[in-house]
This record gives structure tokens, sequence and C-alpha cells, in this order.
């Protein structure tokens, strides 16, 4: 009898990388001599998510002068505050590519948190991204690329709770360098056209009220005045 069952053991034996590649499905046998499937969970890393995923919230362009301008307001599974900005600078260089504009303003906000355009601001942004394709062409800045963002996690609610950190522009070149898809955001389907607004110089986003380039009112989003990702 014993013979028998190390005989059906060795029929049914499997690798440990079998077992692995298999979703965890181990094979075990039984005191009656029977073999059995029981199932493990793969220890595969699945289980936590994967990032970089994102949702277009809002999008509108505008004029300021001669200057077209472009803010998406965006909402990501990024978890960690340089992966959010990783994925707003990624939508950041597709907008510029794809639409042209002479700047884009990309805030990033969290899945969990707010939809309406009213509360998209504060502390439901955890990071602001800044690209001048040209920073001649735009009065904004004089670099290519600004960011902002808090230093933390978001709540489960979808808000953030903690200090705010510039970036300075050898890092966001970095991260800009490191990315090798740009592509908008997943089945992105924005659920207005974007509108465009002339206003002789001082344009704002058309029928928002909030939804402003960082510089809240003022041509230039610099560092240590104008702090977003609040407005």
């Amino acid at each position: 009898m014993a013979a028998a069952k190390r005989r059906l053991f060795q029929a049914f034996k499997i690798s440990r990388k079998l077992a692995l590649l298999s979703g965890g499905f181990l094979l075990v046998l039984g005191a009656s001599g029977t073999a059995a499937l029981v199932f493990a969970p793969a220890m595969s890393g699945s289980e936590s998510e994967a990032g970089g995923h994102c949702k277009t919230l809002y999008q509108s362009e505008f004029r300021r002068g001669e200057e077209k301008r472009l803010i998406a307001v965006i909402s990501t599974d990024d978890r960690e505050p340089l992966a959010r900005v990783r994925t707003g600078v990624r939508i950041a260089r597709h907008l510029a590519e794809t639409l042209r504009p002479d700047l884009v303003i990309v805030q990033v906000a969290d899945h969990h948190g707010p939809t309406l355009r009213a509360e998209l601001r504060g502390q439901a942004i955890g990071a602001e991204i800044v690209h001048a394709p040209n920073p001649g062409k735009t009065m904004a800045t004089t670099k290519p690329w600004e960011a902002r963002y808090v230093d933390t996690v978001a709540t489960d609610t979808g808000y953030y709770f903690g200090p705010r950190v510039d970036m300075r522009l050898v890092e966001l070149e970095t991260v800009n360098h490191e990315i090798e898809l740009v592509e908008g955001c997943d089945g992105d389907v924005v659920a207005e056209d974007p509108q465009t607004v002339s206003a002789g110089g001082h344009g704002e986003p058309a029928a928002s009220g909030h939804a402003e380039p960082p510089a809240g009112g003022h041509d230039k989003p610099a560092a240590g005045h104008d702090a977003a990702p609040s407005h």
C-alpha cells in the first residue's frame, strides 16, 4: 500500500516553479491515497495596485493674450508622490504634443477623491505640473518644466494633507527622460469639449470660476508664492 502511494505521488509531482506559474495550485496527497488540488494565493505581488492609470476629470483651453493655454485635471491610482508627478508629466507631454498649446497645466487628484469641478482644488490636488514646450512663447514661466506635490499619500477619501515640495528642473528632466511611452489617460473621453476663451489678455478657463492656472490670476507660477497644489 505504501509503495502504491509513493508511485501515485510521483505521478503527480510538480516543480516549485510550475506551482508558482500555475497561480499557486499545490498538489497534496490525502490519507486515503487520493490526490487533491488545493488552491493557495499566488505570491506575485499583483495584489497591490500597479498605478499609472488615470482619468480626465476636466480639461479646458483658454487664451491669455496671444498665448494658448490648456489646463487638465486628472484622477489617478498612483499613491506615491513621485508616481503622481510621473503620470502628470506624461499627460502634460501628451497634451503638448497633440494639442500644441504654449502652456500646459496638469493637476493630479486621487481616484478616491472628489470629481466635481468646484471641489477639485486645495487638498484635493496632490500634484501640479506646468509644462512650457517653448518657454519663450509664454509669460508664465522661463522653464520647460515646473512641478510641485504634496509629500504624502491620499486619505481614504482622496485628500492630501502634508508638506508641499517644489521639484528642481533637473529632477523633472530626469522624470521626463524616463518616460518611454507618452500617452493619455486610459480610454480617455473628456466629458465636455475643451473650451477656448479670449479675454483680451486676461483670459480664464471657460465656465469654471476656479480652475485657473497655478498663478491664481497672475502670469508667472513662481515657486514660493504660488504653492500649488492649492489654488
